[in-house]
């Protein structure tokens, strides 16, 4: 089996492996957009290298990042699409590659065939639906019970490495953290007079 696909090999049995192999193997650069503002789903990606990013965002612009796609994950809300022969939310949602990446694309007459044929097939969607609802409800918590400023803090240290900087753009951080780019650049600031962390181009420096 071909090292890319190594990580499947656990989770399938050969002869779902043997379909998958026959699926179209795509690769996108970093910032490709694989979806935006369109309901109909007839493929879904199955990630085996990189990250996709799936955000949602309103009329104003502020966008709040939904959930990421690693391998060997695919994209729930495509998935329930599929089954549902194409009905779905997605036409409020951007799925962005968020580092160059590849997947197998999957199409709509393949989910529901493998979702009638192969038990590990429905024990994958299963568990992502579950790794999905408990990202959704931690969201949920987040962005309902604490402050803009309180969420930037905890991304800040959970995310920091081993000499505490953390490497990312204002507009990633408000992704992250589910609010505007104007408001997370404002709280940064008043943050790095207070003592706080220190800014620079692309990354931010934790003091405490």
């Amino acid at each position: 089996m071909e090292e890319v696909l190594r990580p499947l090999a656990d989770r399938f049995e050969p002869a779902l492996l043997r379909e998958l192999l026959q699926c179209r193997r795509v690769t996108v650069p970093a910032g490709a957009l694989l979806h935006v503002g369109d309901g109909r789903v007839h493929h879904i990606p199955l990630v085996l290298k990189g990250l996709i990013r799936v955000s949602r965002a309103d009329e104003s612009g502020k966008e709040i990042l939904m959930y990421h796609i690693q391998p060997p994950e695919s994209c729930v809300i495509s998935l329930t699409s599929c089954l549902r022969d194409n009905f779905s939310n997605m036409d409020t949602l951007t799925v962005t590659a968020e580092e160059e990446t590849t997947f197998l694309l999957v199409s709509d007459r393949q989910v529901r065939h493998w979702h009638d044929t192969f038990k590990s097939w429905r024990a994958f969607v299963t568990d992502l639906y579950d790794s999905r609802l408990g990202e959704i409800l931690h969201l949920v918590d987040a962005v309902a019970f604490k402050s803009v400023d309180q969420r930037l803090l905890d991304y800040l240290r959970l995310h920091r490495d081993a000499q505490n900087e953390v490497r990312i753009t204002h507009q990633e951080l408000a992704w992250r953290i589910g609010s505007a780019r104007e408001v997370v650049s404002r709280l940064l600031k008043q943050l790095e007079r207070e003592g706080r962390l220190q800014l620079f181009r692309g990354r931010i420096h934790v003091i405490k």
